[in-house]
């Protein structure tokens, strides 16, 4: 171990690094401007990676926290993953700030976008369909056009069930011995990804990768996880099983077809399959149902898939003639039936034990039974994820980071911490907004609101949007807690307002914000996605208008669970503990919408009376930023009249 003085200076010699790293931005980008949050968010960064220590960071809105974290994980000289929650923030990664990250060091840096294996072509298995089935003429010359084979690329949505069947498939590969082996999309991008510094994915992969051991990534050092909040969600749903009468007709029509399966056995899947979805469809109500009680047929439904299973396993296709690699092709078919066997075993496995650290549900869409599937998900992320990433071989340091990580209590960061089952010992802060919010923004807190469960407050709401809108002239996003609520105001007002409106579903989302950006006064009415990683500079989003508070949907399996666990624990509150924390995040990701620049002026409005009517809603407001509080729009003639 170094003296302490000797240390110091070596400290300090790292932090001069940081610095001047920064200092050069000022001469890269003429726009730049020089932040003391970010330089001390990027020092924060530097010691979690030096000390080999998990970061849990919130940066708000404007501070740079891409390029704060990449300086200090550049300089390390250590292997680093990014992982993101969305495309946009991927691209920015890519073309935007590691570029930039390569013009300031002085030495050379490599960077790699890496998908998810099925999102590339697989020459080989173009070419075998080829031979069964037609294909869309123009997916074919985009084939022999790619450079890059990525799904991204194409300009149209090929089907599912056609696109499952021509990408790239881990369970269908001959490796060196697939005759478009050199030229495979998938292998060509992982040996990118294996030569660079940086490589970046999304959650999805980083969490699949994980959970297979780091049989997909190649091994890393140091982790960066942007856009943190959402990784939970998206675990919850990585790890989660399903299973329908439609994926079973799947799995038997493949292995009739594909690799010779006896007709018995799988008639007497299908038949069986087909008897167990019709009667749990004809027993369950529209929407989505938590099962509490094993279902009547599943055990013999399971040993269909049980025998389907065995008799793949027993296959050596040895009267198979090795043309063509035609032996090898058979027994990858066989395996990739057996990994789908084996997860809806996993799956029926689950549900005939009712294991308590598992929900159940069933979910009816519609009329039709093969649309009717059964969920499994885990009831807590928190032990995969501590398993598969914090206890990460070779892993020494990971970056948690969003805008909205912190929520009320004496630990800020305490929800999430618990949802993601940080290790203790670790490096947490919150780095303020460069953004000056009382000179830049108002909130208005409505008067005299009625309760969001009454009948008169869709009425009540609508009055507020529509005479919020005509004083900033449209601009405005206007986001609700519901598909339903939005809908109902958006039928409502879309004749009443005198600007150019579209709601969510109208369009692709990509789609939807361009047209916001480029129509003059453009009303968005919109929820869910456009609640975060939405984001509109300048006058065209001046408002943003939000209905209720984003307390989670009652009628999610996963809450409920959650909530009747912590009801079962003494000295526990649902409330306190789950429902308030989670929508305090979401409403600060709804709220970020608005000020993204330095020149952002504007307005947000939260209809909600018990943001101000409830003993909690102190608590949520000091999780909001420092925006000035407005309670009346009386006297106001324009946004210019409410904004200093």
């Amino acid at each position: 171990m170094l003296p302490a003085s000797n240390k110091s200076s070596e400290d300090a010699a790292a932090a001069a690094t940081v610095e001047s790293t920064f200092a050069r931005l000022e001469d890269v980008l003429s726009s730049y401007e020089l932040r003391p949050q970010q330089i001390d968010f990027a020092h924060s960064i530097e010691r979690a990676i030096k000390t080999s220590k998990v970061g849990i960071f919130e940066a708000g809105t404007g501070t740079g926290k891409s390029l704060a974290a990449l300086i200090p994980a550049a300089l390390s000289g250590k292997k680093v993953v990014v992982s993101t929650a969305t495309i946009a923030l991927q691209e920015q990664y890519i073309h935007k700030d590691i570029p930039c990250l390569q013009t300031l060091l002085p030495f050379e840096i490599e960077a790699s976008l890496f998908k998810g294996r099925n999102n590339y072509l697989g020459l080989r298995r173009l070419d075998d369909f080829r031979g069964l089935s037609e294909i869309d003429a123009r997916l074919l010359s985009w084939a022999q056009q790619t450079e890059g084979g990525d799904r991204s690329e194409l300009d149209f949505l090929p089907p599912y069930e056609l696109w499952s069947e021509i990408n790239s498939d881990s369970e269908d590969c001959l490796r060196n011995k697939c005759p478009s082996f050199n030229q495979c999309f998938y292998f060509k991008a992982r040996k990118r990804a294996e030569q660079a510094d940086i490589v970046v994915v999304n959650h999805a992969l980083l969490l699949i990768d994980a959970a297979s051991g780091g049989n997909i990534l190649p091994p890393y050092e140091v982790l960066i996880v942007d856009e943190a909040h959402q990784l939970p969600e998206i675990a919850s749903k990585s790890f989660s099983l399903s299973l329908g009468m439609r994926g079973v007709q799947m799995l038997a029509a493949k292995a009739a077809k594909q690799v010779g399966a006896p007709a018995y056995i799988v008639q007497n899947m299908e038949e069986l399959a087909e008897d167990y979805f019709t009667q749990l469809h004809q027993s369950l109500p529209f929407g989505k149902t938590r099962l509490r009680k094993v279902i009547p047929g599943t055990s013999d439904f399971l040993g269909t898939i049980y025998i389907l299973r065995d008799w793949l396993s027993a296959q050596h296709f040895e009267n198979v003639l090795d043309i063509d690699n035609q032996r090898d092709k058979l027994k990858l078919k066989a395996k990739s039936l057996m990994t789908t066997c084996t997860a809806y075993i996993k799956c029926l496995n689950l549900l005939e034990t009712l294991d308590e650290e598992w929900v159940f549900w069933a979910e009816k869409p519609d009329n039709v039974p093969w649309r009717t599937e059964l969920v499994v998900a885990p009831l807590s992320v928190a032990e995969f994820i501590q398993q598969y990433i914090f206890d990460k071989e070779g892993l020494e340091s990971s970056i948690w980071m969003s805008a909205t990580l912190a929520t009320a209590g004496d630990d800020p960061f305490g929800f999430f911490k618990h949802l993601i089952g940080a290790p203790r010992g670790l490096i947490q802060s919150q780095v303020s907004s460069p953004f000056d919010y009382e000179k830049q923004s108002v909130l208005y807190l409505p008067k005299n609101m009625p309760d969001p469960n009454v009948r008169e407050y869709a009425q009540a709401c609508n009055r507020e949007i529509e005479h919020i809108l005509d004083l900033s002239q449209g601009r405005a996003f206007v986001l609700f807690t519901s598909y339903t609520a939005m809908n109902n105001s958006y039928e409502f007002l879309k004749e009443r307002i005198p600007f150019s409106s579209r709601k969510q579903g109208e369009m692709p989302r990509n789609k939807l914000l361009e047209w916001f950006r480029d129509t003059p006064n453009a009303v968005l009415f919109a929820t869910a996605s456009f609640w975060e990683g939405v984001s509109v500079d300048g006058d065209q989003l001046s408002c943003v208008i939000i209905d209720r508070i984003p307390f989670q949907s009652p009628d999610d399996p996963v809450y409920e669970a959650k909530c009747e666990r912590l009801k079962e624990e003494d000295g526990m509150s649902w409330f306190a503990e789950l429902a308030l924390p989670y929508a305090i995040m979401r409403l600060k990701q709804g709220v970020g919408r608005l000020i993204r620049t330095k020149t952002d002026r504007g307005i947000v409005a939260i209809l909600d009376p018990r943001i101000t009517g409830k003993t909690y809603g102190r608590g949520v407001l000091s999780c909001l930023p420092p925006m000035r509080i407005i309670r009346s729009l009386e006297g106001a003639h324009s946004l210019d009249d409410l904004l200093p």
